[in-house]
């Protein structure tokens, strides 16, 4: 009898063993599931961390090339507009020479320019700019 009783107890203790094994092993094998599925995800990460600071190290090196770029640009747009500057200020003064020359001298201004020559006709002309100015000034 005493050895049923102890059969009994093996037997369950056996039985508690076999169940919790197993259990254990099931969840051997979740954590193992889980091992690979964060390792996979670790790497997907790895891998898009190195493609973020790749892009990062793209974008840095395309814009000083493009700031080199826009910089050579700015500076020969800078040089075309001192140019038409130059231009647009010769335009002004052919003009302004080209209107006073036809616009009829003052009749006293006339007859100097007639008895002195070039010289007295270039003083005539500033003469009456400067005149044609103050009057615009008043």
């Amino acid at each position: 009898m005493i050895s049923s009783l102890i059969d009994c107890v093996l037997l369950g203790a056996l039985a508690f063993t076999g169940w919790r094994t197993t259990t254990m092993c099931r969840e051997l094998r979740q954590l193992r599931r889980g091992e690979t599925e964060l390792s996979t995800a670790l790497k997907e990460a790895d891998a898009s961390i190195n493609r973020a600071a790749h892009a990062v190290v793209m974008l840095r090196s395309e814009g000083i090339e493009i700031l080199a770029a826009l910089d050579e640009r700015i500076a020969a747009a800078r040089e075309i507009a001192g140019d038409l500057e130059d231009r647009i200020n010769v335009a002004d003064r052919r003009l302004a020479v080209a209107n006073d020359v036809a616009a009829p001298a003052p009749a006293p201004a006339r007859a100097e320019a007639a008895a002195g020559g070039p010289q007295d006709t270039w003083l005539s002309l500033i003469e009456s700019r400067l005149a044609s100015a103050s009057a615009a000034n008043r």
